[in-house]
């Protein structure tokens, strides 16, 4: 495995040649090992890293991103804990095989919730629902750029 690294950035070479990017921010209002979680997990979800892929050690991936060795194990075990990855003893991390519907679902359900609470805040400020309409288009405009 070749990693390429340059202070907050990490490339991760996978079997196919394709890269995955890792990028981690102090200046983010999220804490480090959920950048880390996150991103890894969005990778797995799209079958950028397959199952039974080794994931980088614990201190590899510490010394590349220049975070703390604690930082990465604990979004390890985050992953470990939601089912996206697997341990073994002496051997390292592993992507597990997931059930994309399964996955799907949850975060429908979870995007289902925070809908409700947009229409609730439209609603308090009587807002027209046109303007959520422009603006989530105007949102997803941005995530295909």
């Amino acid at each position: 495995m070749l990693l390429t690294y340059n202070c907050i950035h990490c490339m991760i070479t996978v079997e196919r040649g394709d890269f995955v990017n890792l990028n981690v921010s102090v200046y983010s209002d999220k804490p480090i090992y959920e950048q880390l979680k996150d991103q890894l997990k969005k990778a797995i979800i799209k079958g950028e890293l397959e199952k039974h892929y080794k994931l980088p050690s614990v201190r590899v991936l510490s010394k590349e991103l220049q975070i703390g060795i604690v930082t990465v194990k604990r979004a390890y075990d985050d992953l470990v804990n939601e089912g996206f990855v697997f341990s073994q003893s002496a051997r390292g991390y592993f992507v597990s095989e997931i059930d994309l519907d399964k996955v799907q679902d949850m975060y429908l359900s979870r995007i289902n919730d925070l809908l409700d609470e947009v229409v609730r805040l439209k609603d308090d400020a009587n807002i027209d629902f046109q303007v959520l309409e422009e603006i989530l288009k105007q949102k997803g405009d941005g995530q295909n750029e």
